[in-house]
């Protein structure tokens, strides 16, 4: 796996789009609202949101930890090396930080996006 590769799977989701936030962090937004991130300087590096249940599983991992600046609150992970994941495992948790976020959304915006 390499940012190339996720950035085809981001982009690949509905409303998705991408962007600088934060001074150095490449985004992928879902209608605004940042589902994966990885910093510019170093693109050996992602964050993503994941379930509730999922999160002290998967930093139980190695190369797993919980995503920095208290991103862990919100359940937000850092993957420190790409190939900790299969490519399997990518397309798996970037859909579901994409649909974990978008869920959030108000259903205002979803539904004038739908007009």
């Amino acid at each position: 796996m390499n940012i190339e590769r996720i950035r085809e799977i981001c982009l690949s989701f509905e409303d998705t789009s991408e962007g600088i936030k934060y001074g150095d962090q490449l985004c992928f937004m879902v209608m605004g609202k940042v589902f994966c991130s990885s910093n510019i300087k170093n693109l050996d590096k992602a964050n993503f949101k994941v379930a509730d249940e999922l999160f002290e599983e998967l930093c139980d991992r190695e190369g797993i930890v919980p995503a920095p600046y208290g991103g862990a609150k919100f359940k937000w992970v850092q993957i420190t090396s790409f190939d900790i994941l299969t490519d399997k495992e990518w397309i798996r948790y970037l859909g579901e930080s994409y649909d974990l976020i978008k869920a959030k959304l108000p259903k205002k915006a979803l539904k004038r996006d739908k007009t």
